[in-house]
């Protein structure tokens, strides 16, 4: 079993555009199906995201724009 530090030293890896390592540690929580769809390509990922950001009501920017535009902006 790896230890804390080596798992902190793998998952510095992980490609990440800025994106905190914490918020990257959330797909430890996902189904293991759900990421092997993911890493089979037979989700779309962005297409996802735009869905769940519609039905909180945030543009691409995360600012709170109401379901309706949500959608609209997102092209949902």
């Amino acid at each position: 079993m790896a230890s804390s530090n080596q798992r902190e030293k793998r998952m510095g890896q992980y490609p990440s555009q800025g994106i905190a390592m914490d918020l990257i540690a959330q797909f430890q929580a996902l189904d293991t199906r759900f990421l092997l769809a993911l890493h089979h390509g037979d989700v779309d990922a962005v297409a996802v995201a735009r869905r769940e950001l519609a039905m909180r009501g945030v543009d691409g920017t995360g600012r709170w724009v109401g379901f309706a535009q949500a959608g609209e902006r997102l092209g949902i």
